[in-house]
């Protein structure tokens, strides 16, 4: 049986797995057009979608201190 804590990581796992499968495929696609824009534009956005994905206490710190800096 799995716990919160157990189901939490299993869940990110998944998430993650097909996150990068998709970037994988994506990206492909893009290199295989030679749209070399869209792909490293696609490279960046996946790189803070992982971020939150995988370092989800980094994020939201990074988030936080955003808002604040703006709200300042």
């Amino acid at each position: 049986m799995l716990t919160g804590n157990d189901l939490k990581t299993a869940i990110l796992a998944v998430i993650g797995n097909l996150f990068v499968a998709v970037l994988a495929v994506r990206a492909f696609g893009h290199w295989a057009k030679k749209e070399w824009g869209q792909m490293i534009t696609h490279i960046l956005g996946a790189a803070v979608v992982a971020l939150i994905i995988w370092e989800t206490e980094k994020a939201t710190g990074m988030l936080k201190f955003i808002g604040e800096k703006l709200t300042a």
